[in-house]
């Protein structure tokens, strides 16, 4: 198996979805990623459907190939594991408020004391240039104040969010890939580095990749909107018995498109004719996808397509995703038999590693503490030391004592 990052050691100091998000990235590159979680553990232990209540779904997908360590971050001592834990780490992560870190004392600076090579990330809501900094961020809050929103008003008579969490995710992603960078250049440079991911200037930048459009230019050219992603007609269509999705693109594409319907005549007219039209002439042209592809069923369409070379693919019901045959043959979804919550399902990283899938991954997501003991006998403390952690509630054991 390729593990790219195997030898990396990553201290998670996080909760809810976008750091874990990154840091479950990373643990299926092959980290060491260590859940640091209060007495209580992330909130996410409590969502959604459960074997053990402490074991929601949301935790347990977002949460796989970690260890825990259950501490109290308030106590001197529980403070002292953590700086024992940096001098072993190459990476903390943390999307805590800022400045409740650095009340804490865990701040890039005093970590250097402990480790002069770590790499510190903080995702934050805003950045901490500017005047938002101390604000509260979550995925809708950003969604909105990105723009996000107001773009899926094409669709519906008022602003709204897309169904999932897409701020969190996206700026997960730019994280990880922040991360991943930022051990390049200290393995290069091999030296320290700190740095900062902001949800809110991530989603201005991943809504604005297409939509700057006009606003490219000084002074504006046009508006802040790209029109064939914008277009109310730009949705899947619906046919006779369901709904499918059609994207005819480049000029033969229309071309085979127009022609198999009888109306290749469009083509040649001058709203159409080039690709710079077309994306003038966007909504109408989409209208025309409207109308036709309701005259017949969802099968007939997929077919004709394929067979004239048009991106085409049905629209998936969720529960059509786990029966899917491109899946199933890729053997996508894997089941894992977990430790204390039984038979499991989960999609697979899905990238390719000199043309091999990993066949043999571990998806164990972590019962609150499960790895408090053995990483501290790790960090050099005897067993009545952490016996003694445990009753002064510095830390918290599972029922095993693992």
């Amino acid at each position: 198996m390729i593990r790219p990052l195997e030898g990396i050691t990553i201290l998670d100091l996080s909760s809810i979805l976008m750091v874990p998000y990154c840091t479950r990235i990373l643990a299926d590159l092959g980290a060491e990623v260590i859940k640091i979680e209060s007495l209580e553990g992330d909130n996410t232990r409590y969502i959604g459907p459960y074997e053990n209540k402490s074991m929601g779904a949301v935790f347990l997908n977002l949460n796989r190939n970690k260890k825990s360590v259950s501490v109290d971050l308030k106590t001197p001592k529980g403070k002292e594991i953590i700086f024992n834990l940096i001098k072993k780490s190459d990476v903390f992560i943390s999307n805590i408020r800022k400045s409740a870190l650095s009340r804490l004392g865990f701040d890039h600076k005093t970590f250097l004391k402990y480790n002069d090579k770590i790499i510190t990330a903080f995702a934050v809501g805003f950045s901490s240039n500017g005047p938002y900094r101390d604000l509260p961020a979550y995925d809708d809050i950003i969604q909105a104040a990105s723009g996000m929103a107001s773009y899926q008003e094409a669709y519906s008579d008022q602003p709204s969010y897309t169904s999932g969490a897409t701020a969190d995710k996206a700026t997960g992603l730019m994280l990880a890939l922040s991360v991943v960078s930022s051990l390049f250049k200290r393995n290069k440079d091999n030296k320290d580095l700190e740095l900062e991911v902001p949800m809110f200037e991530t989603m201005v930048d991943f809504t604005l990749v297409e939509h700057l459009y006009g606003y490219n230019f000084l002074p504006p050219k046009d508006d802040p909107v790209y029109p064939r992603q914008s277009s109310p007609n730009r949705k899947p269509y619906k046919t006779k018995d369901g709904f499918i999705a059609v994207l005819p693109y480049n000029d033969e594409q229309w071309l085979r498109f127009l022609k198999f319907i009888k109306k290749e005549h469009l083509i040649k007219t001058k709203k159409f004719s080039t690709l710079e039209n077309r994306n003038k002439n966007v909504n109408e042209l989409y209208s025309l996808l409207v109308k036709e592809l309701k005259k017949e069923k969802t099968n007939f369409w997929i077919k004709k397509l394929r067979e004239i070379d048009i991106p085409s693919m049905k629209v998936n019901k969720p529960e059509d995703l786990f029966v899917d045959e491109h899946l199933k043959k890729t053997n996508f979804f894997k089941t894992y038999k977990h430790s204390t919550e039984g038979d499991l399902m989960y999609p697979r990283l899905p990238v390719y590693f000199n043309n091999e899938s990993d066949n043999e991954s571990e998806f164990e997501a972590p019962n609150l503490g499960n790895k408090t003991k053995e990483i501290l006998i790790d960090l050099g403390y005897d067993k009545n030391e952490i016996e003694n952690l445990r009753r002064e509630k510095v830390i918290f054991l599972n029922n095993n004592g693992d």
